[in-house]
């Protein structure tokens, strides 16, 4: 997937860096579970799952990189297309943990209790 803002993506991720070094960074937690708008808030206000802060702010990050407009859309179509391109993000990073998952089950299949 293209960064289509280099740019911006370079200064968030120096921000964050900096806020990392001050102690200012949100470490992943599950008791700061938040609920993360698939399709974006804007988009498909229903349709959610719940996320740690780190894994919220990474997602919105990578819809941020993609291109994707998390502001309201008035033309329906065209809010459709963002809502499938912002869930779509989501649906990757899900289907990319499920094969590290089936990776691990692989590795694991000659060892005792695998």
């Amino acid at each position: 997937m293209r960064d289509r803002q280099p740019i911006r993506t370079a200064r968030r991720k120096t921000r964050q860096q900096e806020r990392a070094k001050q102690g200012l960074a949100v470490p992943p937690c599950i008791l700061c579970i938040e609920e993360h708008h698939t399709a974006g808030r804007h988009h498909d206000p229903r349709l959610t799952a719940r996320l740690c802060k780190k894994h919220h702010r990474e997602m919105h990050e990578q819809m941020l990189r993609t291109g994707i407009s998390l502001s309201f859309e008035h033309n329906r179509q065209k809010r459709v297309a963002k809502a499938l391109r912002a869930a779509a993000v989501y649906d990757r990073a899900k289907a990319n943990a499920m094969e590290r998952w089936a990776e691990t089950l692989d590795e694991s299949e000659g060892e005792p209790n695998g």
